[in-house]
């Protein structure tokens, strides 16, 4: 390969989109951590708080194939664009008007259209600047921006919430997504003069028959089955953290590290078990033992009262569920955001009717308990299999 032909920027093309990323996932879950006291703060029910969160996985839904057509047709730099301006400008209605939680809400549901605008980028920013030997890390490191912004809100709001207050806690995330922002308009280009060596970037493909194809596919629909409900699960439990746990005597704060426990762990499932899964060839096997370990997890959840426990349980939680996370996010993704808001809308009524948490939560147990048959019936891909024979 000669090197001439790749274009430096390309690095500055990264640095600029990681920072956006990092912010619109912050903003997601701004509030998880210290519902309860969003909620007494505006005078409103839990549900209207995590009401706030669910925004992402609805707008996600609704406006992820018009973001997939932005990009196709136009390009990602437009798409980043479009999601940077709304998650900048209505970051800073949210603080301005955060006397009013109407305001806030608005708000929070207009950043929430801009998110598929920013993390369908990925394949295409890729593919229009890096080398095909570049291209799986910088996927890696804008995925792990999307990491970094579920971890940070859970430590971060805790602390300024109690220190600062509500609206200067939402001036803070004003600041960073509105910089974030000027830095995608200041520095982000579509390609370079000179495409980077390797395949361009592919389209995608949404018509009924491509679809059609993929449904026919038995292990393709055992994978969406698991991702429905294991990535629907995930986004629940990052919604509803505090939740889940203020009635174990568990404070916003301690909430917020055992969310951010779950997340960083996480991260570190998600980097080594795919290493691991690759050097040994297998990969329907981690699945089933992840499946079949998050059971008696999530039961810990549940019930332990130990914030020490709970911290552990969480992190041992995160890095199963996020280690495996790579069999089956890359169909699935939209599959987590329907389920998810799905699940937390269900978690609501029920906990709402039985006066607790602990009747959704064994749900979440018994969801998970039945993908353990549904992974076993899944067969190992083609590719691995023949990379085992040679």
């Amino acid at each position: 390969m000669k090197r001439e032909n790749v274009s430096p920027y390309r690095w500055v093309i990264l640095i600029a989109a990681i920072p956006i990323i990092i912010s619109t996932e912050m903003v997601w879950l701004t509030f998880s951590p210290i519902a309860s006291v969003i909620a007494e703060h505006y005078g409103v029910s839990g549900f209207a708080v995590d009401m706030l969160a669910t925004s992402y996985m609805i707008m996600f839904i609704i406006f992820c194939f018009p973001a997939a057509y932005v990009i196709d047709r136009f390009g990602f730099r437009r798409s980043l664009v479009i999601g940077a301006l709304l998650t900048g400008i209505f970051c800073l209605t949210r603080a301005v008007f955060a006397g009013s939680f109407a305001a806030v809400a608005v708000s929070q549901f207009i950043i929430a259209i801009g998110q598929p605008f920013l993390l369908n980028i990925t394949t295409k920013a890729a593919a229009n600047w890096f080398p095909f030997e570049e291209r799986a890390t910088a996927d890696g490191l804008l995925t792990m921006a999307q990491y970094a912004g579920f971890t940070i809100p859970m430590v971060l709001s805790p602390i300024l919430v109690e220190s600062v207050g509500v609206q200067k806690m939402l001036f803070v995330y004003a600041v960073i997504a509105v910089i974030s922002m000027l830095a995608v308009l200041i520095f982000i280009r579509e390609k370079p003069a000179v495409p980077p060596p390797g395949p361009a970037y592919e389209r995608d493909d949404f018509s009924r028959k491509a679809i059609g194809r993929l449904f026919k596919n038995h292990d393709y629909v055992l994978c969406l089955i698991c991702a429905f409900i294991s990535i629907g699960i995930f986004n629940t439990i990052l919604t509803l953290i505090e939740t889940i746990l203020k009635g174990r005597g568990i404070t916003p704060a301690e909430a917020g590290i055992i969310g951010a426990a779950f997340v960083a762990a996480g991260v570190v499932g998600a980097i080594v078990l795919p290493i691991i899964s690759d050097k040994v060839g297998v990969r329907i096997r981690f699945l089933l033992v992840a499946v079949a370990l998050l059971v008696p997890l999530y039961l810990g959840l549940t019930f332990v009262t130990s914030f020490t426990a709970l911290v552990v349980i969480a992190a041992i939680s995160g890095f199963s569920i996020m280690g495996v996370a790579p069999i089956l996010f890359q169909h699935s993704l939209l599959m987590g955001q329907i389920s998810g808001a799905l699940f937390v809308l269900l978690f609501e009524a029920i906990s709402s009717s039985a006066g607790s948490v602990t009747a959704p939560m064994i749900g979440i147990v018994i969801l998970t308990a039945i993908e353990i048959p549904i992974v076993t019936r899944m067969r190992e891909s083609k590719l691995v299999v023949q990379k085992n024979q040679e």
